[in-house]
């Protein structure tokens, strides 16, 4: 990240044009949050991780623990807003909610949550967690990063119930992966994760 600079990364993640590298960068990072909360509640430990090169069978990661045994195979994704614009250029092109320029400042940006959200919340949720499952992957864990602006925070919990709310609805019908062990969801404003039931 130090590399791109902070504000460059944040623009091109709500660019709408990923790359190669900014995925492999998110999904660093994504984990890297990941385990810093997990490791602070639970006894088994998320050293450190290899990352598996995109199309080849396996998870995102692998991770290991202190003695560098293998834990577990982590996919991680994250679900967004869904962007008011179709070729969002931008962070404003996602956010539900109208926003404006300070006029002395231009760069604070307001966030009008009194309106009205221009989408529902959690939009994409089912087709982010349908696009990570799967059945050729070893056993794994998935990992959801809350990146939605389209809810008062935290929201955990709920978030959680509508994951296993799909999750069930799926193994109801025969189609969850037998080697999907673990969900968890996770945002910035919790200092915990959540393991879906």
């Amino acid at each position: 990240m130090d590399a791109i600079g902070a504000t460059t990364l944040i623009d091109r993640f709500y660019s709408g044009k990923p790359t190669l590298e900014l995925t492999r960068i998110k999904e660093q990072w994504i984990l890297g949050s990941f385990a810093t909360r997990f490791n602070k509640y639970y006894a088994t430990q998320l050293i450190w991780a290899f990352h598996h090169p995109p199309n080849t069978k396996r998870a995102d990661f692998s991770v290991y623990g202190r003695d560098r045994s293998l834990v577990c195979d982590i996919e991680v994704t994250s679900v967004w807003s869904k962007p008011t614009v179709k070729n969002p250029k931008g962070y404003e092109d996602f956010s539900p909610y109208p926003i404006y320029r300070d006029p002395s400042d231009p760069t604070i940006a307001h966030i009008d949550i009194n309106q009205r959200p221009k989408n529902q919340p959690y939009s994409t949720l089912k087709r982010v967690i349908e696009m990570h499952l799967r059945d050729d992957y070893p056993p794994y864990w998935l990992v959801i990063w809350d990146n939605e602006h389209g809810v008062s925070k935290p929201n955990l919990d709920e978030l959680a119930l509508l994951v296993g709310k799909i999750l069930e609805t799926k193994r109801q019908r025969g189609n969850l992966p037998p080697n999907l062990q673990q969900v968890w969801v996770f945002d910035e404003n919790d200092p915990k994760a959540r393991q879906v039931q």
